[in-house]
């Protein structure tokens, strides 16, 4: 395979007829479902879709891009461009592309001259809500399949599935796979270019997910509020119940989840790739955070070192507390000892913990003989899995790494991600022979889901050139 052709190729079509896509793309304000209630009237995710659509038309017109939506489902873009040369009329041998085209809001903090919707170029990256996570998916995977046939490359039958609710569950991804799974067959290859990059310097594989789980803690001490000179010191605060009921779960200290339902014994595959990864990202693993600082220097990170930092965040469980209810905002807080706090707890859970263990562990941790006899409840608590990646064959080891060292000049790495997405384990259900290139651009400094989001350019054309070199690597089947 001329590598050499394929990269010329993609960056002359990323140049030409990509970007200038993907700009259309970011000014377009297709917000997810969870935050445009009238997402259907507004029809601005069909609109994307339509978008995309016509311009996979004009790039690869002997596919078929077809945008289907039923009442109440949000659309969804599904295409499929036939293979090519030994590929041809091979319907067995096929890759599979997902992204999304919706959106997370706005967000506030951008800086002068940026704007979520406002697509600017600058200083080598295109800054816009929604490029890199993931806008810019279903114009890469084309974009890399009209670039090996340029570069005269032949490339195997192309299917695709992008959805516009993943900023919001993806609740009518499961409809769309079982609707088209026969057109989608059962694909040797799964490219999902919706995650993370350690740096920009070469090929980046998740190796594994976690899971998640958010319940509402609500603890009540009065009917009502009362005065708190009269109170206080008689009533226990509903807060330090919930102090003495997040000690249960967590030591605060190292931050540790106490209960052996969370935890789980690491794989010693994945072991061996964090302590890889450690090596290639050194101090700029934990550097990377945008550490507050103080009269004694910067916020100290829990962990030593990033072999240990990168163990914390891809097969460590963790508690955040993402929410409140029943805190007035400072100018409106009285002295009243309040009648009760609900707690947002927000939980990341190893990629193989057994998540239907999770809410009973929380139920008896939480609700049993509860301090001071307060009323304790919980709402919430569907856990969602986490994602172990599949064996890897020897032939898609080896093109990862091939397409990695002759664009960037060094091997393709893996590493684990320490947020969630549960659609893999359908995509793994549903093609149970495929391997997994989950991979993406949202490397340092990307700001997904935050102000400054953006797209590294000089990255993603080469990005782009290595997914095209992955899916024409598919080895005729013994």
């Amino acid at each position: 395979m001329d590598m050499n052709k394929l990269r010329e190729a993609a960056s002359r079509i990323w140049n030409a007829e990509t970007l200038p896509a993907l700009k259309t793309f970011v000014s377009r304000e297709s917000l997810s479902t969870d935050f445009d209630p009238e997402w259907e009237k507004h029809g601005i995710l069909n609109e994307v879709c339509r978008e995309a659509a016509a311009w996979g038309t004009r790039m690869l017109p002997r596919g078929t891009y077809d945008v289907q939506q039923e009442p109440g489902r949000t659309p969804a873009l599904i295409f499929s461009v036939p293979g090519t040369g030994l590929y041809a009329g091979r319907e067995e041998d096929t890759v599979f592309f997902y992204g999304h085209l919706d959106k997370q809001p706005p967000a506030t903090g951008w800086s002068e001259g940026l704007g979520p919707f406002t697509p600017v170029v600058r200083d080598g990256k295109l800054y816009g809500r929604g490029c890199s996570d993931d806008g810019y998916s279903v114009y890469a995977a084309l974009t890399a399949i009209r670039a090996l046939e340029d570069a005269g490359i032949p490339h195997p039958r192309a299917v695709g599935l992008i959805e516009t609710r993943e900023e919001s569950g993806s609740n009518d991804l499961e409809h769309y796979l079982k609707k088209n799974a026969a057109r989608f067959g059962s694909p040797r290859l799964v490219c999902v270019l919706d995650s993370g990059a350690g740096n920009y310097e070469q090929l980046w594989l998740t190796s594994s997910l976690r899971g998640a789980c958010a319940i509402d803690l609500n603890v009540r001490v009065l009917r009502q509020g009362m005065h708190s000179g009269t109170a206080s010191g008689v009533v226990p605060s509903s807060f330090d119940v919930l102090r003495i009921l997040l000690d249960r779960i967590q030591d605060p200290r190292t931050g540790a989840i106490l209960d052996p339902a969370f935890n789980v014994e690491i794989p010693s595959n994945r072991m061996d790739d964090m302590k890889k990864t450690a090596e290639v990202l050194g101090d700029g693993f934990t550097s990377e955070f945008p550490w507050a600082e103080g009269p004694n220097g910067s916020v100290q990170s829990r962990c030593r070192g990033t072999e240990e930092a990168l163990i914390a965040r891809c097969w460590k469980p963790t508690l955040s507390v993402t929410g409140a209810a029943g805190l007035p905002p400072l100018s409106m807080a009285g002295n009243s000892l309040r009648s009760d706090t609900t707690l947002r707890l927000s939980f990341r859970l190893p990629p193989t913990a057994k998540t239907e263990n999770i809410l009973p562990a929380l139920q008896k941790k939480l609700l049993t003989d509860p301090p001071f006899n307060a009323v304790v409840s919980i709402a919430g608590g569907d856990a969602l899995p986490g994602w172990n990646a599949p064996s890897e064959a020897d032939w898609f080891r080896s093109a990862c790494d091939e397409s990695s060292k002759a664009l960037w000049g060094k091997p393709a790495m893996r590493i684990g991600e320490g947020g969630s997405i549960p659609i893999l384990n359908l995509f793994e259900a549903q093609f149970p022979r495929a391997q997994f290139a989950v991979t993406g651009v949202l490397g340092p400094g990307s700001n997904a889901h935050n102000a400054d989001e953006s797209l590294d350019l000089a990255y993603t054309e080469k990005f782009i050139a290595a997914v095209g070199y992955l899916a024409a690597s598919i080895p005729e089947e013994a």
